[in-house]
């Protein structure tokens, strides 16, 4: 069964309001709750994450984002029971110099989100004291409703969700204990240096789904063992079928993955050698090759791994630079044999 996690990214934006600006702050306009996009796949490394709002009144002023560190409801929030949770450090920073769409990052959060590292009660945006306001459309007004796009690789393609937003509102510290929660449009900024906070928040629903269970005898890229070695929110699938030796037994410069560390290590190509070493890319594909022949996957490249292990008996990544033309070109094709067997490419499926 489809397991969600519902990602919340609420965004609210710090200004100074004067009171009876005439900005008709009571009109309400009822909108259609905004569509979701598919469900990530669990443990998924994003890509890029973009929060993006649609200027109705420009400010020409720096907007700053927070994390917020505590829940809110659409249609409850007040100024007073909101109580100003959000962390200090500024996670991005965007200028609102135009009408119309304006992005800013969310990329660092909507990941951490994903971890499980914070809980997600989404971002403040705040601009100091700074003059004037500027002014967005809120969900209520519909076809111009805050968005969250959160882009990921699977399997080989760039992925782009969009999510639109199915709450938000805005706070005011001259009314605090006033919910703006219908209102068309959600403020920042402020008019002048005697102005009252108002705060905005944005609220959008990101489902998420683990990856299927991987039927008998097929394989997985080294980017699905990478994300289950036990280090985020998915279950550690590799280290029951460590230790797992790259090169062979006895050999000078054959290496042992001891541990799910280890394995990470040899998989993000980052730590022996970078992914322009192909040597380092050769540990990587056939670390991914034995584990999936240890899952059950069927082996029709017994002697690619054969022959990767014999070589690396007696070469590491350091030896790379200084290999023939013809040692390289033989690396680079049991690597590459490796990789498409890992893809489901030489007759072993791959896990879908």
């Amino acid at each position: 069964m489809t397991k969600k996690l519902f990602l919340t990214v609420a965004v609210a934006a710090l200004a100074l309001m004067v009171a009876g600006c005439g900005d008709d702050e009571g009109t309400q306009i009822n909108g259609p709750v905004g569509l979701l996009g598919l469900a990530i796949p669990e443990g998924t490394v994003i890509e890029s994450a973009t929060l993006n709002l649609y200027v109705w009144q420009l400010s020409d002023q720096t907007v700053n984002t927070h994390r917020i560190t505590a829940d809110w409801d659409e249609m409850t929030v007040t100024w007073g029971n909101f109580g100003g949770a959000y962390d200090g450090a500024i996670e991005s920073s965007f200028l609102v110099d135009a009408e119309g769409w304006v992005s800013t990052d969310a990329t660092s959060l909507v990941q951490a989100w994903l971890d499980g590292t914070y809980p997600n009660y989404g971002f403040l945006l705040e601009q100091g004291f700074t003059w004037p306001r500027s002014i967005w459309f809120s969900r209520d007004y519909g076809s111009v409703a805050p968005y969250l796009e959160v882009c990921y690789y699977f399997e080989g393609d760039l992925v782009c969700e969009t999510f639109e937003s199915i709450a938000d509102s805005y706070i005011w510290e001259l009314n605090p204990d006033d919910n703006f929660g219908a209102v068309h449009v959600i403020r920042s900024g402020h008019s002048s240096e005697t102005e009252l906070e108002k705060q905005a928040l944005v609220r959008f629903e990101i489902p998420t789904e683990p990856p299927p269970p991987p039927p008998d005898g097929c394989t997985r890229t080294i980017g699905f063992w990478k994300t289950h070695a036990g280090f985020g929110p998915q279950d550690d699938e590799v280290s029951q079928y460590l230790p797992i030796l790259l090169g062979d037994a006895g050999g000078t410069k054959t290496r042992t993955v001891a541990t799910a560390q280890d394995a990470v290590d040899y998989l993000n190509q980052d730590v022996y050698g970078k992914a322009s070493n192909g040597i380092t890319k050769l540990y990587a594909q056939l670390l991914g090759a034995k584990l999936n022949v240890a899952a059950g996957a069927s082996s029709p490249v017994d002697s690619e791994i054969a022959a990767a292990d014999a070589f690396l008996a007696d070469y590491d990544y350091m030896d790379w630079k200084s290999l023939t033309k013809d040692q390289k070109d033989e690396v680079n094709d049991l690597k590459s044999t490796l990789d498409d067997y890992n893809n489901g490419l030489l007759g072993t499926l791959h896990c879908d």
